[in-house]
């Protein structure tokens, strides 16, 4: 699949996948059960890939 966005849509992207790569890194360090760690840890590291293709 192939997206084409203007600037200022990649721009707005980009913002919002670093706000919430941030929100799950708390989220990380305040979850106790370890399952649901590892699927936000995933989760987490598909969100920097996505950020790497961006920029």
């Amino acid at each position: 699949m192939q997206l084409m966005l203007e600037p200022q849509e990649r721009e707005i992207l980009v913002w919002a996948l670093n706000g919430a790569v941030s929100d799950l890194g708390a989220e990380i360090a305040d979850t106790e059960n370890q399952e649901f760690r590892e699927d936000l840890k995933k989760r987490k590291a598909i969100l920097l890939g996505i950020l790497d293709r961006l920029k």
